[in-house]
């Protein structure tokens, strides 16, 4: 991500639509968890500046992990409160290891170059029954200048995301695009956007918080996928959405 981009980045992401709704969509997968491993640490990994970790440590008791610097001061200033700490994984969080029972990559995979070696070392380091929550940029025909200034190397398709973690010591519990009902949309946005050469945001990403009664009514339609996403949790069918701008997946490692 360019430099800049952390300061966008700290500056919506308790505003904006897209952070807000995913947070009601994935908050309560992650207490469907956490109710197994009650007192168990979240590690939010690649936590950028912050956010997340700060609404999850309402409740449970969090870390966030990110190898940037700029990212981890800027999530220190905006939350105090919180535990953040500047590293890599794994080496960096392997003294947490035995008492986590989470562990969060949140559009991080798309940033690594060998994104199956960084998943497959996370699942290694894991202790048995720990869980690993995904989410990435879903669709190569959604990729724009958005992806080029947020420092994306890749939007995956599913296959090539379920392959992230075949063959490893893990079990999926879910997986499913989401971010669907908005996904014509997004995408008449991005073309246009690609045809014209421009971004609707800030610093030529998406990143641009829109009047409230838009902003309120993209949230509240993206948010509205969060009870039928869980309902598919552990179901014969996994898959709640066939198509989508991100997909997301719950996995439990050593098996």
């Amino acid at each position: 991500m360019k430099p800049e981009m952390f300061a966008i980045h700290a500056d919506v992401e308790s505003r904006h639509w897209w952070f807000a709704a995913r947070r009601r969509i994935l908050f309560p997968l992650i207490r469907q968890v956490m109710a197994d491993h009650d007192g168990d640490l979240v590690v939010d990994v690649g936590c950028g500046t912050g956010g997340t970790v700060a609404a999850l440590c309402r409740e449970y008791d969090c870390l966030g992990i990110d190898d940037s610097k700029l990212a981890i001061d800027a999530a220190q200033t905006a939350y105090p409160q919180a535990t953040f700490r500047h590293g890599r994984m794994p080496d960096d969080i392997r003294d947490v290891t035995p008492r986590t029972g989470l562990y969060l990559l949140m559009d991080v995979l798309e940033h690594v170059e060998d994104d199956r070696a960084f998943l497959t070392d996370l699942i290694v380091l894991a202790r048995p029954g720990a869980h690993i929550l995904i989410t990435v940029p879903a669709g190569a025909e959604l990729w724009s200048c958005h992806d080029v200034t947020a420092g994306h190397l890749r939007r995956y398709d599913l296959d090539a995301f379920v392959s992230l973690w075949r063959g490893q010591d893990a079990v999926p519990r879910l997986v499913t695009f989401f971010n669907s009902r908005l996904y014509p949309l997004i995408r008449l946005a991005r073309y246009t956007g690609n045809y014209f050469g421009a971004s609707c945001g800030r610093g030529g990403s998406d990143f641009h918080v829109p009047p409230y009664p838009a902003n309120a009514l993209l949230q509240g339609i993206f948010a509205g996928e969060g009870g039928r996403i869980l309902s598919h949790l552990d179901g014969p069918e996994t898959m709640a959405y066939g198509r989508g701008v991100s997909l997301l997946a719950l996995i439990r490692c050593g098996n």
